[in-house]
């Protein structure tokens, strides 16, 4: 692992709280959509055949599919940055653990809100962003190669 000098600490640590609370917002605003009272019935569990069949459904699960996922591999980079004491598997699992909770926590917020609609599938891409932002790094650590020093030599003709 690598040691971080404190202001790149400190650094990290803010884009991580600025990130979070970007987050945040765009999992519970607008506000006045907010009332108080459960709608437990919003909530899609598990598509319906018909809701398959649908283009404009299958567009509106892609395309938050893949919001989701990318609206928190940055959340999973910056802890693993800010983890760098602990083991991988420790970091993938501190990763999952916040990133479940903060969805989770958005999900419940959005069960009592008029249009906004909860889902298991965005709890579910919001951990795998997360944790794809924990392994990216170490992917491109694991995987770069050093670069050859060979020494100047001159192609024959």
């Amino acid at each position: 692992m690598f040691e971080m000098s404190p202001r790149t600490r400190t650094r990290d640590v803010s884009f991580l709280i600025l990130w979070v609370v970007f987050t945040l917002m765009v999992g519970i605003l607008p506000l006045k959509n907010f009332v108080g009272h459960a709608h437990w019935e919003y909530i899609k569990w598990v598509p319906t055949v018909a809701d398959l069949r649908s283009p404009k459904y299958l567009l509106d699960i892609f395309s938050d599919l893949v919001g989701n996922t990318l609206l928190f591999v940055p959340l999973g980079y910056f802890l693993r940055r800010l983890c760098t004491s602990s083991s991988p598997s420790r970091q993938l699992l501190l990763a999952a653990g916040i990133g479940g909770t903060l969805s989770l926590s958005i999900e419940l917020y959005q069960v009592y809100c008029h249009s906004r609609f909860p889902s298991i599938f965005d709890v579910i891409t919001n951990v795998t962003g997360t944790v794809i932002g924990v392994r990216v790094p170490l992917f491109s650590r694991e995987n770069a190669s050093p670069t050859p020093q060979h020494p100047n030599i001159t192609p024959n003709p």
